[in-house]
């Protein structure tokens, strides 16, 4: 079965979104055209207001107003919001398929903040957001062909067979390559792009000398963790390219730091579960 690009419904970020994003762009953003942008859209507002209290944000009180949500976020990750909202609308009516592929970018997304957190902090909002979109191509690929890729996402569980194998035998794509098109209404820059489009075959990662050996190593080790925080007989099978040792020693983690990581994502998750 080929597909090609004008066959599937790419997702469409909302006049408001994307007013949000070019106002977080400029050099000097209008926070309160900001808030007031934010609030003219109630889906916004309110994946906003849920995010901030997401297991990445989550405070002793929960938030309930938009202004304190962009206080907790800070404006790189409101971007994350307005990605969560998209994905939400293209996960109605919601199924299990799709909410599982959006489980697995939000707990991507906070391992590879987390694993940030330790190693490159001044990253830690680039990797949440990448985390967090990296396989919105899934979501895309389940909407645009449900019945063909609920038996195929199965099969990679069940059979332990890499979901971008599948997907090149059942469509002649992956999801990269459906991200490397979507990526653009984003409004991302270069390294987002091209980590997006490689992720599952990019180069083996020798140095960190480049922005996107810091993406690839971080989402890499996040996928390497995801296992081990949610349990093995729940995960997809991924092509991940560097091996686990191979990141820890690129990233200067030790055995010690990783089971912080790890136990500090279960115990995030288990607020919200």
């Amino acid at each position: 079965m080929s597909i090609d690009l004008s066959q599937l419904a790419l997702p469409s970020v909302s006049p408001e979104g994307l007013k949000v994003l070019d106002i977080i762009a400029s050099p000097e953003p209008d926070i309160k055209l900001l808030e007031k942008t934010i609030l003219s859209d109630p889906t916004l507002a309110s994946t906003l207001i849920k995010y901030a209290n997401s297991p990445l944000y989550r405070r002793a009180n929960q938030t309930s107003n938009v202004p304190a949500a962009i206080r907790i976020l800070g404006l790189k990750s409101i971007r994350s919001a307005v990605a969560m909202a998209t994905m939400r609308a293209m996960t109605e009516p919601e199924t299990a398929i799709s909410r599982s592929i959006l489980n697995h970018n939000i707990d991507i997304a906070l391992l590879s903040k987390l694993i940030a957190r330790k190693t490159h902090p001044e990253l830690a909002d680039d990797l949440e957001f990448l985390g967090l979109i990296h396989d919105m191509g899934m979501l895309i690929l389940n909407q645009s062909f449900p019945d063909e890729y609920q038996a195929l996402y199965t099969r990679s569980i069940d059979d332990r067979i890499s979901i971008t194998t599948l997907e090149e035998e059942q469509f002649e794509l992956t999801h990269d390559i459906i991200m490397a098109a979507v990526a653009e209404r984003f409004r991302l820059p270069e390294p987002y792009v091209d980590t997006l489009a490689n992720f599952h075959i990019h180069k083996p990662t020798t140095s960190l000398e480049q922005r996107t050996g810091h993406y690839y190593c971080i989402l890499d080790l996040a996928h390497h963790l995801w296992p081990v925080v949610i349990g093995e007989d729940e995960c997809i099978s991924e092509t991940i390219v560097d091996s686990q040792d191979k990141l820890t020693i690129l990233l200067d983690l030790n055995e010690s730091q990783l089971q912080e990581i790890i136990e500090e994502a279960r115990t995030k998750k288990q607020l919200v579960d």
